[in-house]
């Protein structure tokens, strides 16, 4: 009895020496072979051997005979330790001479005739054994086997422990790259209540805001978004927040805090509690101010400014397209200047560009807010009049003609203008080439009519249906 006293206490102060490391696994296994020897008189060595798919490897070994074997790697089967992973089960072999179980060339290599081996538990299966070895056949019984199922536990609670230490050091490393991804992106990013508070923003969002993040979450999308675009925004949102949509992707303005505005590229996803309600909303901010600006310059003429002949023709396809449905008309006019190259080779140039920028500015003047001109070539413009009839176009023609006549008076630059228009009523089905065509021809008409002395400065013809539109 004294002597089973004895091996629990030696057994107890295994345990102390062991949990005083409990929380570095690579210490524990070393704890556990070194006060196995302690524990157990009779044992000559101790190993912990962990799987590796089909094969075992030594991790830790304490004992003169085992003190090399670290790295060691040994098939699972034909082997006690493999028969203790399979079954689950301690084994206990008292002469390795006589057991079958026991692979005995391995076992005479180390000089093991006795052991015991029980599985080491790791999430919820078996990963390893603890093997305590003697020298001598029947160095161990039951109370042994029982011993050394004592000292496996603290390594599965130190695997455990291991286990959640490495869980936690991953997810920390997952929030800090999380953390440095929604920060330090080059794009916005930011979380958006369903209200549309903001709930989240980056440090770059804030810098295409140009607010910080305290003035950003005391206020909306809503209140940020410019006017001309909050509607088509909402609407897309609302479709995405009811479900209808899983992701959507515009191009838009914020408004920023001195009153300018900036264009971003906007692409918003949701994210659903488990009931598929909206918990919150994802969306990744572009600045595209530089691209907007250089499509801006490639639409716009470097001379007067005005909108050129590519931005002509985007804008009169949408309203072409347009009039089927529609219920205004569009009147197309074909401008050309008369005498313009009397004044390039009169007074060069330079002259000839001062030119051409005021009368810009007096068609300009004389048109309506909604009328736009383009030069769309030398001096040749266009004029777009949206709800216009013939007798519209008529006056509006006059008028800017008188409006050029008062400009240049007095600078020396005999030019005139001579005009040619189409309409188009509502329900009209054309293509873009032939409306620009059929003006085109207007215009050449009045310049012919003028060199033979006819009356009047422009022609207007009804343009209807594509059929009576070809020339």
């Amino acid at each position: 009895m004294e002597g089973w006293k004895q091996q629990v206490r030696r057994v107890l102060d295994a345990h102390d020496a062991i949990i005083a490391v409990a929380d570095k696994i690579d210490a524990v296994f070393d704890a556990v072979v070194a006060n196995a020897l302690i524990a157990m008189p009779r044992a000559s060595g101790a190993v912990i051997e962990m799987r590796d798919g089909e094969e075992i490897v030594y991790c830790a070994a304490s004992g003169e005979d085992m003190a090399d074997s670290i790295g060691l790697r040994m098939p699972i089967a034909g082997s006690l330790s493999g028969l203790c992973l399979a079954s689950g089960t301690p084994q206990l072999c008292t002469d390795s001479e006589t057991d079958v179980r026991v692979n005995r060339e391995a076992c005479r290599a180390v000089h093991v005739r006795s052991m015991v081996v029980v599985p080491i538990p790791a999430q919820g299966r078996d990963v390893g054994v603890l093997k305590v070895s003697s020298r001598e056949p029947n160095a161990f019984d039951e109370n042994d086997l029982l011993v050394v199922r004592l000292l496996s536990a603290p390594i599965a609670v130190g695997l455990a422990n291991a286990g959640q230490i490495d869980l936690a050091r991953r997810n920390f490393a997952l929030g800090r790259r999380f953390e440095a991804t929604f920060e330090q992106a080059a794009v916005g990013i930011i979380h958006v209540a369903p209200s549309g508070a903001f709930l989240r923003v980056n440090r770059k969002f804030c810098q295409i805001t140009g607010r910080s993040a305290q003035e950003l979450y005391a206020c909306t999308f809503q209140d940020i978004t410019h006017p001309d675009d909050l509607d088509a925004d909402v609407e897309q949102f609302n479709a995405l927040r009811a479900g209808e949509t899983e992701s959507y992707q515009l191009e838009k303005r914020y408004l920023l805090p001195d009153g300018a505005s900036v264009w971003i590229n906007l692409t918003v996803s949701m994210v659903a509690h488990e009931d598929g309600t909206p918990d919150f909303f994802v969306a990744v901010v572009e600045d595209i101010s530089l691209r907007k600006d250089a499509e801006t310059l490639a639409m716009r003429d470097a001379l007067t400014g005005l909108p050129n002949r590519r931005a002509m023709l985007q804008r009169l396809e949408r309203a072409v397209d347009g009039l089927p449905q529609g219920e205004q008309g569009l009147a197309v006019a074909y401008l050309d200047l008369d005498r313009f190259k009397q004044v390039n080779d009169r007074l060069g140039h330079a002259v000839g560009d001062e030119c051409l920028v005021e009368v810009a500015r007096a068609i300009n003047g004389a048109v309506r807010q909604n009328d736009t001109l383009y030069r769309i070539a030398g001096d040749e413009f266009v004029l777009l009049l949206p709800g216009c009839n013939v007798t519209d176009v008529e006056r509006i023609l006059d008028r800017l003609n008188r409006a050029i006549a008062q400009r240049i008076a007095g600078r020396g630059w005999d030019v005139g203008v001579s005009a040619g228009a189409v309409v188009l009523g509502p329900g009209t089905r054309a293509m873009v080439e032939d409306v620009i065509h059929a003006a085109d021809m207007m215009m050449y008409n009045v310049k012919i009519l003028r060199k033979d002395g006819g009356a009047g400065n422009h022609l207007v013809r009804l343009f209807g249906e594509l059929s009576s539109a070809r020339h």
